[in-house]
């Protein structure tokens, strides 16, 4: 198992006037280098996790810790600390402040009190990165949504965490943006960074993940890699959750042919299954 980047501690949080915690005596950790999926109903406390996780919140009792050294909310140490996670909020207006592109992006490199030269350099870097050349100088607002969320991201991705957390990335984007924002982000994982999603999608946590954290009223239902949590196939639906689409198919399958494979990850493992070892 490789190391833990980040931990929670019996970690609670309870919003004003709330009579339920969001988060009760939560124990997890996100583990350096992999893909993690956080999955569950809406209200279950997975935007709460991350925004705890980002330092914008703090927690009622417990500890996060990052590679064992515990959160302190002090301004410059909660500066120092999201230089190492960088969020990306669900919607991108919540996040984007400046008047251009390029401008949105030299923001948050302007606060790590680089020089002028450092800043354009890495502006100039993650225009190339996020292929945005074309869009530097354009209003933010004429962007479309999927153009908004990719500034977002390279805004993120400029200050070079090594933690990147994801508030329901793919939220309003058609298929074609969403493939693209896969794409992007197998590209920042290969270089090294750190993911973690936050979802209600179960196909896209199903094919994209390594590990699962399912959440249920504020804690941890289920934890584990991603192959591990959807052969539970019981307690996702004792959550109300259900199961991927694909292993939806798979069950339908005879028994005997399933033993012989592994369940595929994505439709063109199952259509190469069906056409080289056909049942019969």
């Amino acid at each position: 198992m490789p190391s833990a980047l980040l931990e929670f501690q019996a970690v609670s949080y309870r919003y004003p006037s709330a009579a339920q915690p969001a988060i009760a005596n939560l124990n997890l950790s996100i583990f350096a280098g992999q893909k993690t999926a956080i999955l569950g109903h809406n209200g279950c406390g997975k935007s709460t996790l991350l925004l705890l996780a980002d330092g914008l919140y703090r927690c009622s009792s417990g500890v996060i810790a990052w590679k064992g050294e515990p959160l302190r909310y002090h301004a410059p140490l909660l500066n120092q600390w999201r230089q190492r996670i960088g969020l990306a909020f669900q919607d991108p207006e919540h996040q984007l402040v400046a008047a251009t592109v390029a401008e949105d992006i030299s923001y948050g490199l302007c606060n790590l009190s680089l020089s002028r030269a450092e800043i354009a350099q890495r502006l100039h870097q993650t225009l190339l990165d996020f292929s945005l050349q074309d869009l530097a100088d354009r209003p933010l607002h004429h962007l479309s949504l999927g153009q908004k969320r990719r500034v977002a991201l390279a805004g993120v991705m400029a200050l070079q965490p090594e933690l990147l957390l994801l508030d329901e990335p793919t939220a309003y984007l058609d298929r074609r943006q969403t493939r693209h924002l896969l794409a992007e982000l197998d590209r920042i994982h290969a270089r090294g960074t750190t993911i973690v999603m936050a979802t209600h999608d179960l196909d896209l946590a199903y094919a994209w993940a390594d590990w699962v954290i399912v959440l249920h009223a504020g804690q941890v239902a289920l934890s584990a890699s991603a192959a591990q949590v959807f052969t539970q196939v019981d307690v996702l639906h004792r959550l109300q959750l259900g199961i991927p689409t694909l292993l939806e198919c798979w069950y339908t399958l005879p028994a005997a042919w399933r033993d012989r494979h592994s369940p595929p990850k994505t439709i063109a493992e199952l259509q190469s299954y069906w056409l080289n070892n056909s049942p019969r």
